[in-house]
């Protein structure tokens, strides 16, 4: 269970859902071992149970469109997602991520 919880919170870190102080404190909470308060629990679960039903309602209009109509995202927005996670995952520091991604911006 916690790989799960880990895995929803990383990716609700890099989708940018909810409070990321408050989602990268719960991150490392659940990656020592501690257990994890029942608010910060609920927490997870809205953010997880929004986004579920923002996917059905999507799932919806997606039917009535093909699917080579969806815009594919951009390398650089696959590149940022990644940072993000390693930076979750704590494999870069916060100043790494910020060189990262200036330097994956700059245009």
């Amino acid at each position: 269970m916690s790989e799960d919880l880990l895995r929803s919170v990383r990716d609700l870190i890099a989708s940018r859902k909810g409070d990321t102080k408050r989602l990268r404190e719960i991150f490392e909470t659940i990656k020592r071992g501690n257990p994890l308060l029942l608010s910060d629990y609920r927490y997870i679960q809205s953010l997880t149970l929004e986004d579920s039903g923002q996917q059905l309602t999507e799932n919806k209009s997606d039917d009535r469109a093909s699917k080579e109509d969806k815009p594919k995202p951009s390398k650089r927005d696959e590149s940022l997602n990644l940072l993000r996670i390693r930076l979750a995952e704590g494999q870069i520091t916060i100043d790494e991520f910020r060189e990262l991604k200036e330097a994956l911006t700059e245009d």
